[in-house]
């Protein structure tokens, strides 16, 4: 059975940089591969493309998502209805600490019952029941 994974916009910011973190490399060598399927929701590729146009240019932003989805054999979720309660009731309880887009994503990992993997939080003392892998830059 092939691991399944969710990829958060920082995962996707930094494939997508000169120096591509050792531990971000790898996994996405897997993902190009085939041996791990990897699962993006939409918005986060708003938050990748923002964080990219901000440091090169809203051209440099486009061709390097475009080139992000031809190179990664990414399965692209929608949100539903299911996914927009459960995501909603993560922002009501930690509202201070997770972004909406944080929300989403986990909301989805929890779901599907994926490993969520990302740059930015410890989240083992908020969600203990969440899968993750956190990637330092």
């Amino acid at each position: 059975m092939k691991n399944k994974i969710c990829l958060d916009a920082g995962i996707i910011t930094q494939t997508c940089s000169k120096n591509i973190p050792n531990s971000i490399s790898l996994l996405m060598t897997e993902v190009k591969q085939g041996n791990i399927e990897a699962y993006i929701l939409s918005p986060i590729l708003i938050e990748a493309f923002f964080h990219i146009c901000r440091l090169k240019g809203k051209e440099f932003a486009e061709k390097t998502i475009a080139s992000f989805l031809h190179t990664y054999p990414i399965k692209l979720v929608n949100l539903n209805q299911t996914l927009i309660y459960k995501a909603g009731t993560l922002k009501c309880q930690y509202y201070k600490k997770l972004s909406y887009n944080d929300c989403s994503t986990i909301a989805y990992a929890l779901n599907k019952k994926l490993t969520f993997h990302t740059t930015e939080k410890d989240l083992k003392e908020i969600l203990p029941n969440l899968k993750f892998k956190k990637h330092i830059f």
